[in-house]
């Protein structure tokens, strides 16, 4: 399955030419070279709407996998049932703080006069249902056909010309959902690593240093999400999840912090993993 979420927030800024006019001045400066930017709202007034916005983003972010440059995500359809109602109910309360925002907007406005005094331009600021129809938050879905599926009017030729073209756009995108997960796994166990390579060189030499429970748990994490960014059933992310499960999952902090020997322990089963992760490459999909 496909997804994508499309936001929109209210433009905050608008160029005053005023204000571009009195820098020039204040600095000598050639006008036609400033665009001075004046703030229509503070990041306060739209901090409610944005905080939903990327919390329902990085839920998304977390167990889905990039499909292409127009926002769209893959996700397994039993995942997206598991996240369907938190992403309506994301959505439901960016909506409500649009209305809290609208309700108060008069006041916001009032208060841009008094604060920008010449600068303000009332022409920048639209009604209040103008301004609730620049919020946006909506979910998009899209399933996935069969790339042989495909019926196309013109020459057998060229029917076939596009349709093989289909399926190999098709076996690119899920080498490189692969790719994605395998990205993943190394840069948080090449973290993990780092930090606790630094934690064991720092400790014997004696010196006063603070181990971080995240280079840890954040490998933990990454891990329990693997079965829903597994979104081709890849048998190598398999057996990668069942190697870090064997050596680096859960982990008792107090005793790699501890321990020099649980810390070799830890440090070697990383660089093998990492090694064997820097040198794949998803050949499932020819």
């Amino acid at each position: 399955l496909l997804i994508k979420i499309s936001t929109g927030l209210p433009g905050q800024t608008y160029t005053s030419k005023d204000a571009s006019a009195d820098a020039s001045m204040a600095n000598n400066a050639n006008v036609d070279r400033l665009k001075t930017q004046v703030l229509k709202f503070t990041n306060a007034d739209l901090k409610p709407c944005r905080k939903v916005r990327d919390d329902a983003k990085q839920l998304l972010a977390a167990v889905s996998i990039p499909w292409d440059s127009n926002g769209k995500r893959l996700i397994q359809v039993e995942t997206y049932q598991n996240i369907k109602q938190r992403l309506s109910d994301y959505r439901a309360e960016f909506y409500d703080k649009r209305d809290e925002f609208v309700d108060k907007y008069h006041s916001k406005v009032q208060r841009a006069a008094n604060e920008l005094h010449s600068l303000f331009d009332p022409d920048r600021f639209p009604s209040p249902q103008g301004i609730g129809d620049e919020f946006l938050f909506e979910l998009e879905t899209e399933a996935i056909t069969d790339p042989s599926d495909i019926r196309i009017k013109g020459s057998l030729d060229l029917a076939e010309e596009i349709k093989l073209e289909t399926e190999r756009k098709y076996k690119r995108k899920l080498n490189d959902s692969v790719k994605e997960v395998v990205g993943r796994l190394t840069d948080q166990i090449k973290t993990s690593m780092e930090s606790i390579k630094n934690f064991h060189k720092k400790s014997l030499k004696g010196e006063n240093t603070k181990f971080f429970a995240s280079a840890l748990t954040g490998i933990t994490t990454l891990c329990d999400a693997l079965p829903s960014l597994n979104i081709t059933d890849d048998v190598d992310i398999k057996l990668f999840e069942k190697q870090i499960k064997d050596s680096l999952y859960k982990l008792d902090v107090d005793k790699v912090k501890d321990s020099c020997t649980v810390r070799e322990e830890v440090m070697e089963a990383g660089d093998s993993l990492l090694s064997a992760l820097e040198n794949y490459s998803p050949s499932q999909f020819k």
